[in-house]
């Protein structure tokens, strides 16, 4: 049986964004906080905790199969609790018990901060837990303690959840209406970060530009954190077109700490299309913006999401789409095809693009931005870039990996003791997803 006097260990798997990320750091420090220690192992932990997403069918199908693959592993020890959390836990509740019978706990994404304690009852009554609410207090866990994965980067959300509607899009509906956080704790927050060492801080919300509160816009709080002399880098995530004003792309030009890199998700090409996903822009205000970035910020580097086979798209639609794909030579495209979400408009609308379709304008669309990615990659060689080292390679554990400030990234030989730190790059190579650099002593 489970040993009260014994220090219960936790491992904590994470599906999904950045925010979800964040939020496992909150986790780990709640949980550390009320006596437990975070171990690498899941058949090794007392408590194994997914924290998951839910934005695409492919995420919460991913993590179905992971939490599958490893429950009955896991339940070979017998005092060992499952723990399902975030998103998914929001959107699907007491279901994934059905789907996963060894799962012991499912908590929503405004409950988190709750999780010692529903724990502590699954373990003494030795009965499944389930907490999900429908009343979001979606600042709950910015007051949760944290637990920071990297020593010398950190993700600072200034917002949560998001009061667009988007018809294809769930997030409202698993992480409530925008709310966004006080000024002056996210400048507190930030000014801990940088005098405990941190370089690089994300500024994270379902779409940073709507922020507002005390008086602040997303503006004045940019400008602010840019004054951090100790920030040497400071990135946001994510821009909505609709809102990102020409005023914040002038700050981002005028300030050399704030990275020149701007996710700004299209989603489609087509005006018709646009309407139905209630994006709030069209095809011409987006391409607008992009031409007065690329004037404004020459060096800028422009990463955008696309959804192919809406329903509805036909292949005029799809055909716009990859001609402003062409106009605005995106560095990144992060494609997908539509995935219908429960209780979003997009999923009752009818949908006649068949799914071999759908497959081939994914295809057609990966292959155009793949060489456009090359292309502008290629456009780095011989250059001389500053990266922040963040770890080792993927593919060569001879080589370390860090990012440019346009956030590109680069690999380069080196040992594991340039990381966290800036060191400057000859780059002599380039793929489509990354660059090949020599360290310059």
């Amino acid at each position: 049986m489970f040993n009260p006097a014994k220090a219960r260990t936790f491992y904590i798997r994470t599906f999904g964004c950045q925010m979800n990320k964040h939020d496992s750091e909150r986790i780990s420090g709640l949980l550390m906080g009320s006596g437990y220690s975070r171990v690498h192992d899941p058949l090794a932990a007392d408590v194994v905790i997914f924290n998951t997403c839910c934005v695409r069918e492919s995420a919460v199908t991913r993590f179905l199969g992971n939490l599958k693959e490893l429950s009955s592993k896991i339940k070979v020890n017998p005092v060992a609790r499952i723990a399902v959390v975030g998103c998914t836990a929001q959107d699907m509740g007491d279901q994934i018990f059905e789907i996963v019978p060894q799962v012991d706990i499912v908590v929503g994404t405004g409950n988190l901060n709750e999780l010692p304690i529903l724990i502590d009852k699954c373990i003494k009554n030795n009965e499944k837990i389930s907490l999900v609410s429908s009343n979001f207090d979606s600042q709950t866990i910015s007051r949760m303690p944290l637990e920071q994965e990297c020593e010398f980067k950190a993700w600072v959300p200034i917002s949560y959840g998001c009061s667009n509607y988007c018809s294809y899009c769930i997030v409202p509906y698993v992480r409530g209406n925008e709310v966004s956080r006080d000024p002056n704790q996210i400048i507190d927050e930030i000014m801990s970060l940088a005098q405990n060492g941190v370089k690089e801080i994300t500024l994270l919300g379902q779409n940073v530009n709507s922020y507002s509160s005390k008086g602040y816009s997303f503006y004045d709080l940019l400008e602010k954190v840019s004054e951090f002399n100790a920030l040497k880098r400071i990135r946001f995530a994510t821009s909505h077109p609709k809102d990102l004003s020409r005023s914040i792309i002038d700050l981002i030009a005028s300030k050399d700490n704030i990275c020149k890199h701007i996710h700004l998700p299209v989603q489609s090409g087509s005006n018709k299309i646009l309407s139905l996903m209630n994006r709030g822009y069209e095809r011409d205000y987006y391409l607008d913006n992009v031409k007065y970035i690329r004037a404004k910020i020459p060096e800028c580097s422009l990463t955008t999401d696309i959804i192919v086979g809406f329903p509805g798209e036909t292949e005029k639609d799809f055909e716009d789409t990859l001609d402003l794909v062409r106009k605005c030579r995106f560095d990144q495209s992060f494609t997908f095809i539509f995935s219908p979400r429960r209780n979003t408009k997009a999923a009752q609308m009818p949908d006649e693009v068949g799914r071999q379709e759908k497959v081939e304008r994914l295809m057609a669309l990966t292959q155009l931005q793949d060489e456009i990615a090359l292309l502008s990659n290629r456009a780095y060689i011989g250059r001389q870039e500053e990266i922040l080292v963040d770890g080792v390679s993927k593919k060569n554990w001879s080589e370390v990996r860090g990012r440019t400030d346009s956030n590109k990234v680069v690999n380069a030989t080196g040992g594991t003791d340039l990381i966290g730190k800036f060191v400057n790059v000859k780059i002599y190579d380039a793929g489509k997803y990354s660059l090949h650099g020599k360290i310059i002593i």
